[in-house]
C-alpha cells in the first residue's frame, strides 16, 4: 500500500490550492469521495437555474395575492362614517349564549345607532352566567331560545328565533354580541344595501388583546379577503355567496321569502349558507370593508380561535385536495425565500437568484404590512407572517381532517359533527 502523500503546512496569508492545481493534496487512491451532506463535504445549495424558478413561482404567488387583495381593497369596497346614510327601521338581533363581558358594550353601541328606530333583541342562548340580566339592565329586550332541536347548531336556532321575536323593522340586522359598532355603522350600510342588494355585511377590524390575535387574526383577515371577488357578489347574475354572520344586515321580506335562519339551522356556517340561498334566489349582496364602522375581539384564548376555525374553515374554504393544496402552497411559497436565505445549506451561491429571492420575500412582505395597516392592524406584525402562516394552515389541516373523518368540534360548550349539516348547494363564497 502507498504511503500517503506528506503533510504540508499551510503558510499564513497564502492562497489556498484548489483541488487538481500544482501543490494541491492529492487524492489517496482508493479512498472514498465525500459525499454531499457528509461531514467535510460542501453543503448542497440550489442550482441557479432551480433557485430562480423558485424564486419566479414565490414572486407570482406575492403578485397573486397582492392582486386580489388591491381588487378587494378598491374605494367602491370600503365603507365609512363619511359614506352617504339611510333612515330605517332596524330590528337587531343579538344571539349570545355565555357573553356577560361583551352584552352590555355591544347593546350600548346598537342603542346608539343613528339609523332611525330600532329595536335591540338579545336571545339568551341557554346561558349559565349574567349575560340575560345585563342585556336587560343595558336597555335591550332578552328573549329566551327555545330548547335546542335534535340537529341544529346554536347560533342558527338563536338568530332564527330573534327573528322570529323581532317584528318591527323592515331590516333585520344580526349583530353578534363581542362586535363594536360605531355610531353611524347600520345606517350607513342600510344605505349601501339600498342600491339593490337584499343583504349586506361590514368587514370588521379585529382587535387584539394578546401577541398571539396581534400575529395571526388580521392574517386570517387578509386570507379571506384574498379569496373574495366583491364585485361578483353584488351581481345577482353570479352565484357568489358571502355574508360575515359577525355582522349582517338584510332585508325583511327577502329573509323571510328564503326561509331565513331557520332553513340552514343545521349548518355551522349559518351566514354564508343563508348567503347562498339569497343568492340562488336572484338576490345581490353586499359586502364592504368597515374598519372604521365595525370592531370585533373574536377569540379571547388560543384554544377558542382553534375551534371556532376548526368548525368552518374546511366549510368555507374546501376539504378536498385541490383546496388543501392550494392552502400549502400559499404558505409554503411566502415563507420559501426566507427560509432560503437563512439556511446556509439552501442559500444560493450565484448573486443572481439570491436577489430574486429577496425580492420575492420582499414582495410578500410589503403585501401583508399593507394589509395589515389597511385594516387596522399593526404592520410591524408582518414581519413574522411566516409563522402566523404556519400556524393557520395546521388550523385548517385540522378542520380538513375533523370533516373527513367526522370528528366532532366543540363551541361554547356543545359538541356537533364536523362541519355540522351541510348547507344548500350552492357554488363557494370564495375564488
Amino acid at each position: 500500500m502507498p504511503a500517503p502523500p506528506p503533510f504540508r503546512a499551510r503558510v499564513p496569508g497564502a492562497p489556498r490550492a484548489r483541488l487538481g492545481s500544482p501543490g494541491a493534496p492529492a487524492r489517496v487512491p482508493g479512498a472514498p469521495r465525500a459525499r454531499l451532506g457528509s461531514p467535510g463535504a460542501p453543503a448542497r445549495v440550489p442550482s441557479g437555474p432551480a433557485a430562480l424558478l423558485l424564486a419566479a413561482a414565490s414572486l407570482a404567488a406575492a403578485a397573486h395575492s397582492l392582486a386580489r387583495l388591491a381588487r378587494t381593497g378598491r374605494r367602491r369596497h370600503r365603507l365609512g362614517p363619511g359614506d352617504p346614510a339611510a333612515v330605517a327601521r332596524v330590528s337587531v338581533v343579538v344571539p349570545a349564549r355565555d357573553e356577560a363581558a361583551h352584552i352590555q358594550g355591544c347593546v350600548a353601541a346598537l342603542l346608539a345607532q343613528d339609523v332611525g328606530p330600532i329595536e335591540v333583541v338579545v336571545v339568551d342562548d341557554g346561558s349559565w352566567d349574567a349575560t340575560a340580566a345585563l342585556a336587560r339592565r343595558a336597555g335591550a329586550r332578552v328573549v329566551a331560545a327555545p330548547p335546542l332541536p335534535a340537529g341544529a347548531a346554536g347560533k342558527a336556532a338563536a338568530c332564527a328565533a330573534g327573528a322570529a321575536a323581532a317584528r318591527a323593522g323592515e331590516w333585520l340586522a344580526f349583530v353578534d354580541a363581542d362586535v363594536r359598532l360605531a355610531p353611524q355603522a347600520l345606517s350607513r350600510l342600510v344605505a349601501a344595501a339600498g342600491a339593490g342588494a337584499a343583504a349586506a355585511s361590514p368587514l370588521a377590524r379585529p382587535v387584539a388583546g394578546s401577541w398571539w390575535e396581534e400575529l395571526l387574526l388580521p392574517e386570517l383577515g387578509l386570507q379571506v379577503a384574498e379569496r373574495l371577488h366583491l364585485d361578483a357578489l353584488a351581481d345577482p347574475a353570479r352565484p357568489d355567496a358571502f355574508l360575515s354572520g359577525q355582522c349582517l344586515l338584510v332585508r325583511r321580506d327577502a329573509y323571510d321569502a328564503v326561509g331565513g335562519f331557520a332553513a340552514v339551522a343545521g349548518s355551522l356556517v349559518e351566514d354564508v349558507a343563508l348567503a347562498r340561498r339569497l343568492a340562488a334566489a336572484g338576490h345581490g349582496l353586499e359586502v364592504r370593508l368597515a374598519p372604521g364602522l365595525a370592531s370585533v375581539r373574536m377569540y379571547e384564548r388560543p384554544g377558542d380561535l382553534r375551534e371556532g376555525l376548526a368548525r368552518n374553515l374546511a366549510e368555507v374554504w374546501g376539504s378536498g385536495p385541490g383546496a388543501v393544496a392550494r392552502q400549502a402552497a400559499r404558505a409554503v411559497l411566502a415563507a420559501l425565500p426566507w427560509v432560503a436565505l437563512a439556511v446556509p445549506r439552501l442559500r444560493p451561491a450565484r448573486p443572481a437568484p439570491r436577489a430574486a429571492l429577496l425580492a420575492a420575500g420582499l414582495l410578500h412582505l410589503v403585501t401583508r404590512a399593507g394589509g395589515r395597516l389597511r385594516s387596522g392592524a399593526d404592520p410591524r406584525w408582518a414581519l413574522a407572517y411566516p409563522a402566523a402562516d404556519a400556524v393557520l394552515l395546521a388550523v385548517y389541516l385540522d378542520s380538513v381532517r375533523r370533516r373527513r373523518t367526522g370528528r366532532p368540534v366543540t363551541w361554547k360548550g356543545r359538541a356537533y359533527p364536523a362541519g355540522g349539516t351541510r348547507p344548500p348547494a350552492g357554488p363557494s363564497p370564495v375564488r
